[in-house]
């Protein structure tokens, strides 16, 4: 009679532990191996029961592994719940960001680690969120400031110095609206266009304005069909040139060429500089979210940027060609 209990003890145990909502994994700590997992971990990591079952938690956490050690050594000797952030590495090879809460357990007078795990990807992205909220509310408000010194400037008797502060005062209108619309919208996901219709020209010569390619990287910018006529978001298609020239000048660009062409049916820009080319491991993430392009010591961003905004318009930005001898991306944009 206390042996079907026992048993049907069991197997409740089983079946509560196979229904956990969070991931969870026994372990045996003699022979450092999972004994048992449930489905959720199973899902989690990408591993079926079987191939779980052959790995160790090692192979799990493999670039902790001196934590790892030192976490399961703390439970075996306090023989109760601790708790400690481990990234888990799934099937795929990503690394996804855990808490993990183990305790000692007996089963049949053994001794195993019952691990408990709580994906911790939304509980970062949600902390990302609000550092970039608070971020945004305080650049916004240094910005205005920065407006206000500029509309003194804008009052000076020099004429150069008045069209340094026109420059100034829109760069600064440009980055104030962009703030506001992220908090506003609690994302920095780029607005529809506010189309207008404008020369090459008038975008190249804000460029020039704006960055001075000649001052900061000795570096000459020229312009083919610059009377070519676009229908787009000015600030939008400015942001895009800027990024694209600013990254060719951090890759050390000597020269820059902006040619602009247009049909029935297109507007095409094409943006070419002599820069040493983009490294190959590189090339097939250009486009992504935050891509690292270790080299130039940047994020990466400029480029998702650009693809953003010219795909907002309808358009399509691409790499045509990159080498030792330089780098050509082209804008096509709906005529």
């Amino acid at each position: 009679m206390l042996s079907d209990s026992v048993t049907k003890t069991r197997r409740i145990a089983e079946q509560l532990f196979e229904e956990l909502y969070d991931p969870a994994f026994l372990i045996d700590p003699g022979a450092g191996c999972f004994v048992g997992a449930n489905r959720a971990a199973c899902a989690f990591l990408g591993y079926g029961p079987d191939e779980l079952r052959e790995l160790t938690p090692a192979d799990i956490h493999p670039h902790e592994i001196p934590r790892l050690d030192a976490f399961l050594e703390t439970v075996r000797r306090n023989q109760r719940w601790s708790t400690d952030e481990l990234a888990c590495r799934t099937k795929a090879g990503a690394l996804v960001p855990a808490q993990v809460r183990a305790s000692l357990v007996t089963l049949d007078d053994k001794a195993y680690i019952l691990a408990i795990v709580r994906d911790r990807r939304e509980e970062q992205l949600a902390e990302l969120g609000r550092s970039i909220r608070k971020l945004t509310h305080d650049l916004r408000n240094t910005m205005v400031s920065s407006r206000l010194m500029g509309d003194r400037l804008r009052k000076h008797e020099d004429p150069i110095v008045q069209r340094s502060a026109e420059l100034i005062i829109r760069s600064v209108d440009r980055a104030v609206h962009m703030c506001q619309e992220a908090l506003l919208a609690g994302s920095a996901r780029e607005q529809k266009p506010s189309r207008e219709r404008f020369p090459l020209s008038d975008a190249v010569a804000e460029l020039t304005a704006a960055i001075g390619p000649e001052e900061v990287a000795d570096a000459r910018l020229e312009t083919v069909g610059e009377d070519v006529v676009l229908d787009a978001d000015f600030d939008q298609f400015f942001r895009v040139l800027l990024n694209l020239v600013r990254n060719a000048l951090a890759a050390g660009a000597t020269r820059l060429v902006i040619a602009g062409n247009r049909d029935d049916a297109t507007v095409v820009i094409d943006v070419q500089d002599d820069g040493p080319g983009i490294p190959a491991r590189v090339k097939g993430d250009l486009f992504r979210d935050k891509t690292l392009v270790p080299d130039h010591g940047s994020t990466g961003l400029g480029l998702t940027i650009a693809w953003e905004l010219v795909h907002n318009h309808g358009g399509v930005l691409t790499l045509v060609q990159t080498g030792p001898q330089g780098t050509h991306f082209r804008i096509t944009l709906p005529a």
